[in-house]
């Protein structure tokens, strides 16, 4: 036993000469991408210099507590980055699976058979007994030419993708989650404005009625006066249900029933305001910000080291195999190496090369088509990266035309409402006509809706502005690869080694 252990330990040892073989296959190269120098469309002084504004998340900068809540309640409690996470594990074990197969295999084992031989095949009588066994059985498939490793190469690529894809769906829940909010904030504030709208013209309806009763006023005026009441109420409830299912997209975003934040969003709150400068960063840190920039590169990776695997096929595959144990058909004499019926240890040990001569083209087709992939997945990495600078473009132009835009609704609405109050005065007054009073009080309110609109219209830019951007990348690496915890999901999981 002693002897047949060693034997098979030296010839394993011999065989890590082996490991030192070269590696099939393309070495994986970082694909190029053309950078701009600057962003085009980010206008002068709106970038912020400030190093610390890189150092913090990006829906803190919105300065509202309650927002913050939120979207980091959301990104610890939403199913969606459960099953991230998830995905993650399983790459894991995929890739230490992978890993296992540079190993040797080992098993033991122990039978107690009863047998008997035929005596007409073989010629000899009384072929029945029993036969006890205990033995060792190891193999180890030798990786001369890096096919296995090159497998591992591709795991732990596809771990490091979808490491990044996780990125990518925390990023997506706190912009939904912010989005949501900022659209549930301006409906709230529409709201506010129908509902002020609609006080007024009450009035205006009051002191119509009173008009006519001093016959001043018409019936016509009167009733002119009741239908911009009543359409203005009409307006109210569509609003009120948006409201309610905005709630309802909040609570669930964070894991829980829709209505479970309804008492605690319910209260009216003002729209969240945007930061005056941006902190954009420079297009270069894009390719490092954004999860699915490197969710690409990384299968590119993976598809590029799957070529060395296809090509190691073509090459012997060396295994070193043995058995060793004892045998008898008398369980006295198992472990009696010195019985009269003869020693029972056995052994064989010793390598054995198994190599696919022909196959009809399967290994040179499964070459191509690792190639391919590799083509397919260089072509949308640049796609990606094309995109991710587009929709920073374009988002740059909405968060600045939005801004201006604001600029000129607040005008508009402070010029709308100081008319309507000039109007309604002279109307009590008996200077102006019941029309022009009415109009004044549709365009104030039509000018209101379109600030609050157009506030609203700028935060939801300036979210999707930050998820274009890589949104999180603010969050200061880990110390240590690998750790991610509830008090800081962004940070970035790299794969365990």
């Amino acid at each position: 036993m002693n002897k047949s252990t060693s034997t098979i330990t030296c010839l394993c040892m011999g065989a890590m000469a082996c490991l030192s073989g070269c590696m099939v296959g393309p070495d994986y190269q970082s694909p190029a991408a053309t950078v701009p120098a600057a962003y085009q469309e980010l206008r002068p002084g709106l970038a912020t210099n400030d190093p610390a504004a890189g150092e913090i998340r990006w829906w803190r900068l919105f300065d509202d507590p309650q927002l913050s809540v939120l979207v980091e309640e959301a990104i610890v409690a939403n199913n969606n980055i459960a099953v991230a996470e998830a995905r993650m594990h399983e790459a894991r074990a995929a890739r230490q699976i992978a890993q296992s197969l540079l190993y040797p295999q080992a098993s033991v084992g122990a039978s107690v058979l009863r047998v008997r031989g035929s005596e007409s095949a073989l010629g000899v009588p009384n072929l029945e007994g029993e036969l006890f066994q205990v033995g060792f059985d190891a193999t180890w498939v030798v990786d001369v030419f890096g096919g296995t490793r090159r497998m591992i190469e591709s795991s732990k690529a596809i771990e490091q993708g979808i490491a990044a894809e996780r990125r990518g769906v925390v990023l997506m829940v706190a912009a939904e989650t912010a989005r949501a909010y900022m659209e549930l904030r301006g409906m709230q504030r529409e709201l506010q404005v129908a509902r002020m709208t609609l006080q007024e013209q009450q009035q205006t309806l009051t002191v119509t009625e009173d008009r006519r009763t001093n016959g001043l006023a018409s019936d016509l005026e009167v009733v002119r006066a009741r239908t911009e009441v009543e359409s203005t109420a009409s307006e109210i409830p569509p609003l009120e249900q948006a409201i309610r299912q905005y709630i309802h997209v909040l609570s669930t975003l964070l894991g829980q029933q829709p209505t479970a934040l309804n008492g605690e969003l319910e209260p009216t709150a003002p729209i969240p305001q945007p930061p005056i400068q941006l902190a954009v960063g420079v297009p270069s840190d894009l390719l490092r910000r954004r999860p699915d920039i490197q969710a690409a590169e990384r299968q590119l990776a993976a598809a590029t080291a799957q070529v060395g695997v296809a090509v190691a096929q073509l090459f012997p595959q060396v295994v070193f195999g043995g058995t060793a144990g004892l045998a008898s058909q008398h369980s006295d004499d198992l472990f009696n190496g010195n019985s009269s019926h003869g020693s029972s240890d056995y052994y064989a040990a010793g390598p054995f090369i198994n190599w696919t001569i022909f196959d009809g083209g399967r290994r040179k087709a499964s070459i191509k088509f690792s190639e391919a992939q590799v083509d397919a997945a260089k072509a949308y990495y640049q796609d990606t990266v094309l995109r991710a600078f587009r929709e920073v473009e374009s988002s740059l132009v909405a968060v600045d035309r939005s801004r201006a835009q604001v600029e000129n609704l607040q005008r508009l609405s402070i010029s709308a409402r100081e008319a309507a109050s000039i109007a309604r005065r002279d109307y009590e007054h008996g200077i102006l006509d019941q029309l022009t009073v009415l109009d004044a009080q549709r365009q104030a309110n039509r000018a209101d809706m379109l600030l609050t609109q157009g506030q609203m219209s700028l935060g939801v830019n300036m979210v999707v502005l930050y998820k274009a951007l890589g949104g999180g990348w603010e969050v200061v690496e880990p110390a240590s690869a690998g750790q991610t915890t509830a008090q800081d999901p962004l940070k970035k999981e790299e794969p365990h080694e």
